[in-house]
């Protein structure tokens, strides 16, 4: 009987014993502060003991500010005092403190969900934040602008932000979980006195240089081309991301190919995103609501690229009030109407855009017609609390023809995309959108009765799920199935010409299951992890080559309407986020990556639309990237800066290159004219960003190298990409020198381009024949360009419902000779500067010339809205 009172004895006496530890041991404490967050207060009491504490985020709210005095106290007085202020109990297990809850402090937590809105206009707000002052409970609207936010019963004080807008607090007394829509009031902050400060939350609210956003707002006040901003002007002031040239709506990301980017608009692909040969950008910054680029850590619910994704979210169109803006300019002239078609329920968006190039050509050629249209819609409707509709509709062509000789000649192409969307609340927990879109693109060469035409296009299904299973964990998951169509190239001849080869389309589908958790294993650590399991399958019916190797056709196979090959693959992708503190964190991810479509182009030109899109099959491989990142991000909070670093690198496989002189165009035996290596790249990406006050802008630098290695050519040594451009800097800035004038200014200067320079001449049978050496052994001079805005608002009340503006912008102002192609005529050119020597053997001399585009063009543009 008397042993169980002695172990009773025995563990009473421990206890104490590791209080009386507690007490005696560590040194003393002293702390005084003011509304000091309880974990500073821990740190602090790390540093002057040395001891280490453990405790769960779900249970000690470490957020919360209090008051705190002690002087020279023992720990077990300074956790006493601690335990005064917030609930918690403490044990000494192993030299670490452990803090618990007190079971009768145990909160029982309710969710608080709804969507956040501009109070103006009714357009959900991506990004907003939902918190509880003081605490480390908060949520961020998702996509459509739905948050789900675990608060506890009771009385609790609710933090609504977004920036741009006032903020909005409400006292709440929750009894069950409650659906609470939220408005924000747009707030003028391009005013000189107006400061706006950032609530702690959303200081680093998933920042890294893997993920950034681009304000569509900003995209305006951009210095413009020819009257518009566009998007690729936008991406490339980004860090990691670089423009081909002058004229060029292509772009590269992290060393990968240009194929190698996605842009999705709602959902929908677009696979050509440039007008007038690369001048213009389809995308119309009036029309996009918010813009993530993603170039690691992509999501699993998103793919498949090696590069980077470019979502795209439209406008919904005003709720409340019919608007109708629009911008004038000599080159291009757009308008937008938007209105509600049943109030607070449901509103229509339309944007149209024409370019105005007649008066420059009329004379010289009078039946000539040039130029491009864009058409875009967007209808939302919202059917009850828990069910909204989305329908989206964008259209493009460009079209550059000619009527001589009694026929019509020229090239076509445009873009068709479109979504219909579904978002569904199955509770307060659980969120669904569901999506049918489609997107194709075209284009035809022609010479009427004869054309050559090729076409890609694509239809979906993809069903995405959002679970907020608790305040520290998120799942995301789903599926999506899709059936691909390419027309590689059609050609329609009259029967005087000869007999060109017939090339089948091909048919494709793919099936995709993905799954997403995001979890907080700490206040400071977080884990996501996701994977994407891809089934790629090639159907009939098709003809289908077998190559020897040499490249030759060794049969000839056949398929009907069956599945002839197929590809499984398993994507796992993975972060892990660690907060330093409340102003800075470091974010290390890894991802597999794989893609299924590839661009056949054996041209570096900007202006070359005569492309070929492939998908993968039994002769291409599809294309993967391993990409390894490390992120760092610091905010400082009173100078309103913020710093972000990333280094990466990327293991690329199954990369297509070409054999000498491959013909890429019209040749049913495409796949034999390729060949398959790897290639690896490797950067570090700088940014400093200001987004608050007068002056706002960034300021990036990229060191970047990219080199590729195909056993076929080079004598399989490695050489550098065409995109291996190792220093590119970036600067973007806006000052508002007054409440109605705004000066920005773009700068950027990157090492030029690679090509394949002839190291010598010879003369065979009369003709100079060019020797050349290493693959891409030379470069184009180093790019560099300024450019300057002015946009005046003429009415002089911000307030007034008709806003009108005058931009004014130069291109290149400092009309710097960028070099775009490097030419080797038989004579010198007169006025051009020879690149590098002329061959002195030969009687004839070649002389290297370059050649560029643009130089000093001015813009003028009126905009107005009402």
């Amino acid at each position: 009987m008397w042993k169980p009172g002695i172990f009773i004895l025995l563990f009473l006496c421990l206890a104490f014993s590791g209080q009386a530890q507690i007490a005696d041991v560590y040194p003393p404490v002293t702390i005084e502060a003011e509304n000091i967050r309880v974990e500073e207060l821990l740190e602090q009491i790390t540093a002057q003991t040395g001891v280490k504490f453990t405790y769960n985020p779900r249970s000690i709210d470490v957020e919360r500010q209090i008051d705190y005095v002690v002087r020279n106290a023992n720990l077990e007085t300074a956790l006493s005092t601690l335990g005064e202020k917030i609930p918690l109990q403490y044990r000494l297990i192993k030299d670490q403190i452990v803090l618990t809850l007190p079971p009768e402090a145990e909160p029982e937590l309710l969710t608080l969900s709804g969507f956040i809105e501009d109070g103006y206009s009714g357009e959900s707000l991506i990004g907003a934040t939902a918190a509880i002052p003081g605490t480390a409970r908060g949520a961020v609207t998702n996509a459509f602008g739905f948050y789900s936010l675990p608060v506890e019963r009771g009385e609790n004080l609710l933090n609504y932000s977004y920036v741009g807008y006032q903020q909005e607090e409400f006292k709440l007394s929750l009894r069950q979980d409650q659906r609470q829509n939220v408005s924000l009031q747009p707030q003028a902050v391009d005013l000189p006195n107006v400061i706006v400060e950032l609530p702690r939350m959303e200081l680093l609210q998933d920042r890294d240089l893997g993920r950034l956003e681009l304000d569509p707002n900003r995209l305006s006040n951009l210095p413009e081309f020819g009257g518009e901003s566009g998007l690729v002007k936008g991406l490339q002031s980004l860090p990691g991301i670089q423009m081909h040239s002058d004229g060029s709506a292509f772009f590269y990301t992290r060393g990968g190919e240009r194929d190698q980017n996605l842009i999705i608009v709602d959902d929908a692909p677009i696979y050509n995103p440039s007008h007038l040969f690369g001048f213009y950008s389809i995308i119309i910054p009036d029309f996009a609501k918010s813009i993530q680029v993603y170039k690691s850590d992509i999501p699993a619910n998103l793919g498949d690229r090696l590069s980077s994704i470019v979502s795209i979210r439209t406008r919904d169109g005003n709720l409340n009030k019919l608007e109708f803006s629009g911008a004038l300019n000599p080159l291009v002239n757009r308008f937008s109407l938007e209105a509600p078609l049943v109030k607070q329920r449901s509103s229509l968006f339309v944007s149209l855009r024409r370019s105005n190039f007649d008066w420059l050509y009329e004379r010289a050629a009078p039946r000539a017609d040039l130029g491009f249209g864009d058409f875009n819609f967007k209808l939302n409707h919202k059917v009850n609390d828990n069910n909204r509709l989305y329908f989206t509709l964008i259209t493009s062509l460009d079209n550059f023809t000619n009527y001589a000789s009694g026929r019509n000649a020229g090239i076509r192409w445009g873009n068709l995309a479109g979504t219909f969307r579904w978002n569904h609340i199955f509770n307060p927990r659980l969120f669904s959108n569901t999506t049918l879109y489609t997107g194709n693109y075209a284009y035809r060469l022609f010479s009427e009765p004869n054309y050559w035409q090729s076409a890609l296009g694509t239809l979906s299904l993809k069903s995405d799920f959002t679970n907020y299973n608790s305040a520290t964990v998120t799942t995301r998951f789903g599926l999506e199935l899709q059936a691909y169509f390419i027309d590689p190239g059609s050609v329609t001849v009259d029967s005087s010409l000869a007999i060109l080869p017939e090339i089948k389309p091909n048919y494709s589908r793919k099936s995709v299951l993905y799954y997403q958790g995001e979890f907080d294993l700490s206040p400071k650590l977080r884990l996501d992890a996701g994977v994407r399991l891809i089934n790629w399958a090639n159907s009939g019916p098709a003809t289908y080559y077998e190559f020897d190797e040499q490249y030759q056709v060794s049969d000839t196979l056949q398929a009907g309407d069956e599945i002839y090959n197929r590809y499984i693959h398993l994507d796992p992708r993975l972060s892990l986020r660690y907060r330093i503190d409340s102003s800075a964190q470091v974010k290390l991810s890894v991802g597999r990556y794989h893609q299924y479509l590839q661009l056949i182009s054996n041209a570096t030109s900007p202006f070359n639309s005569f492309e070929v899109w492939l998908p993968a099959g039994p002769n291409i491989q599809p294309q993967s990237a391993l990409q390894v990142a490390l992120n760092y991000t610091k905010y400082f909070q009173r100078s309103k800066l913020e710093f972000s670093s990333a280094l990466y690198y990327k293991k690329f496989e199954n990369q297509i290159d070409y054999k000498p002189h491959a013909i890429t165009l019209l040749n049913p035996l495409v796949e034999g004219e390729l060949r398959f290596g790897d290639m690896h790249a490797y950067g570090l990406e700088l940014m400093l960003k200001k987004e608050l006050g007068r002056l706002s802008g960034w300021l990036t630098y990229t060191y970047s190298r990219t080199r590729r290695r195909t056993p076929e050519l080079n004598g399989g040594r490695s050489y550098p990409a065409f995109q291996d451009r190792p220093h590119d800097l970036s600067l973007l800035l806006n000052y508002q020198i007054s409440p109605r004038l705004l000066f920005s200014t773009y700068y950027t200067a990157y090492s030029g381009a690679t090509f394949s320079s002839p190291t010598g001449f010879f003369t065979y049978n009369g003709q100079t024949v060019p020797v050349y050496g290493e693959k891409n052994n030379d470069r184009l001079p180093a790019y560099r360009r300024l450019d300057v805005a002015f946009k005046f608002r003429l009415n002089k009340d911000v307030n007034r419902r008709y806003q009108h503006y005058l931009s004014f912008s130069i291109y290149n102002a400092t009309a710097h000779r960028n070099v775009v192609v490097v030419n080797f005529n038989k004579y010198p050119v007169a006025g051009e500067r020879p690149l590098v020597r002329t061959d002195l053997l030969d009687d004839v001399p070649l002389s290297p010339t370059q050649a560029d585009l643009i130089r000093f063009f001015p813009s003028l543009t009126y905009q107005f809205k009402l």
